[in-house]
Order: C-alpha cells, then structure tokens, then sequence
C-alpha cells in the first residue's frame, strides 16, 4: 500500500465526524486484542477505555486514522509523546512504569492495529513511520513500544526498526531511534 492507493492517513482531530472514526477504533481494537469475554458492557467500555481512552481524551492530535477511499477506518494508531511525564497514562495502563528508565532515549510510544482483512499490507508500518516522523520533527530521539515477548507481530516491529530490545519478565520493550 502506498500514498495512492486509496488509503488516507488523517489525524484524528483533523477528521469531520470524530464520532465515526472512534467506532471504528473500537471495532478495530475489539477484532486486535486477545481478550474476548466481559463481564458486562461497562467492563468491555472500561477496558476500551484504559487502552485508548486516555490517547483519545489528552493526545487527539496523535491519534493517527487509517481511512479507506469508501470511507472505512481500516487501522489507527494512538501515540504519546512524553511517557515520562504521563502520569495518567502510568496509572492506567498495567505496568506502564516496568521500562520507564528507557523513557529518556525513547520517550514517545504508541499503539497501532489494522483491521483483519486490512493486515500485511504496509498499512501498520506507515502508520508507525507517519507517528514516528512527527516525533522525529519535534526533536524527539526515539519511540517505542512494549509488547509480550512472544508475541506475533515482535518480528513486525523489528523489520520497521525496533532493534533496541529490553526483556523483563514475559514483556518485551523495543526503541527505535530517530535520526534528529
């Protein structure tokens, strides 16, 4: 996928209906997470909620959309540029402060999905890069992500240059430096 192809990256708060974007966020986020069953729908809102409330509510303009010509959300990535000084942000998420001594070199992070169907496409990676550019351009030195250390898209993330690598327990940290 490239730049003609009929898919459009577009911030979020740059979108007219905010409204259609943000459910197809969540229809995109509920297809990409392991977790499946809830107790109610207050606990599957809470849980939306902890993972991109925060991104949507505080860094609106780091909400990057992945739109289709028809008008399809067909991937999102939600960013935060000072993990260090995102207290909320460490109060919500589960084990957020685990790498916050790699924060100084890689201090803006991010959290990217593509719709299944959508996916092996360079969809993810220009989402990424189009994050990591607008770092770059604030004089940022780096970006990075946690993941398990297992997981699937692990290769994903080190073929889009996430080479610095920090394991503790089953969570797995990967920087990528950005060339200033």
């Amino acid at each position: 996928m490239t730049e003609g192809d009929g898919i459009r990256l577009e911030r979020l708060t740059m979108l007219p209906d905010r409204g259609a974007a943000l459910a197809g966020l969540e229809e995109i986020f509920f297809a990409s997470t392991t977790r499946t069953a809830f107790a109610s729908a207050a606990e599957r809102a809470a849980f939306l909620a902890t993972w991109t409330g925060w991104f949507v509510a505080e860094a609106p303009r780091d909400v990057w959309i992945a739109m289709a010509d028809d008008g399809q959300v067909v991937g999102y990535l939600t960013g935060c540029k000072d993990s260090a000084g995102s207290v909320e942000l460490a109060r919500r998420i589960p084990k957020y402060e685990v790498f916050a001594d790699r924060f100084a070199a890689y201090p803006a992070h991010f959290h990217v999905n593509v719709r299944p169907g959508w996916r092996e496409h360079g969809l993810g990676r220009r989402l990424i890069d189009r994050f990591a550019g607008d770092c770059r351009a604030e004089g940022l030195p780096g970006v990075h992500l946690v993941t398990a250390v297992f997981a699937r898209n692990v290769g994903f993330y080190q073929r889009a240059g996430f080479t610095d690598a920090c394991q503790r327990g089953p969570l797995l940290f990967l920087g990528r430096h950005l060339d200033t």
